[in-house]
């Protein structure tokens, strides 16, 4: 899909940034920013990543950052750099803040209603049930897409890695399959909101697939999803 930190096209008003690597439970995971070109121009960016000045000084001609969304909680550190960098920026976060984030000055938490800003564009829902976390998805109605954040995992092995992936495997998130990786899965105690949230998710026709880890689904997003949740229900 182009190389690292390129702003790279992936359907009706939505671009795509790879960002550098981090580490969770001491092993790699690939990074993803979102970004949506609303009606009114206004870019709505979601887990903003590290980028090259280069691309910064593009986004100008693409729109102006009007929006910078954490959907969950795990993701609310990448909006300290890009407060910094679009201080006029609506900062707009998770149900769950990090106590070493409070200090940022939201706008809003992000619930199961769109802000005004860019309902006309997104719906969204806080998938719940999980013990540990809350994650907002959201469904861009022009492109069918389907926007998520670390409860859908797709990691394509990684060369002279063989450790890593056969965690990914074990773990059920491996490339072509993915899913939702066993330890998010055995955290969803309350299966019986998980389910509600998963019945309005499949209530919307998104055939594309935008996860934050791994690679994206152009096609047959819908059927991915719903082997991917199979054992939910």
């Amino acid at each position: 899909m182009g190389s690292a930190c390129d702003l790279q096209d992936f359907a009706q008003n939505i671009m795509l940034v790879d960002g550098p690597s981090v580490r969770a439970i001491g092993l790699p995971f690939p990074t993803r920013m979102i970004v949506v070109r609303l009606t009114d121009g206004a870019l709505w960016v979601n887990s903003p990543v590290h980028v090259s000045p280069e691309l910064l000084a593009s986004l100008p001609a693409v729109g102006p950052v009007k929006y910078l969304v954490a959907p969950t909680r795990l993701h609310v550190w990448r909006l300290e750099e890009w407060h910094t960098l679009f201080p006029d920026a609506e900062l707009w976060g998770p149900p769950q803040i990090p106590r070493q984030f409070r200090h940022l000055p939201f706008r809003g938490m992000l619930n199961d209603e769109p802000p005004r800003g860019w309902s006309e564009d997104l719906d969204q829902l806080v998938f719940r049930g999980n013990l540990f976390v809350e994650e907002v998805h959201f469904f861009h109605r022009a492109s069918r897409s389907l926007i998520v954040a670390d409860f859908l995992q797709n990691h394509r092995p990684v060369e002279g890695r063989p450790f890593v992936n056969t965690l990914c495997r074990l773990f059920g998130a491996a490339y072509p399959r993915g899913g939702v990786p066993y330890d998010i899965r055995w955290s969803f105690l309350d299966r019986k909101r998980a389910r509600q949230s998963l019945e309005k998710l499949l209530s919307w026709d998104f055939e594309n697939l935008i996860v934050a880890h791994g690679v994206c689904i152009r096609t047959h997003g819908r059927e991915f999803v719903e082997r991917a949740f199979r054992w939910l229900k």
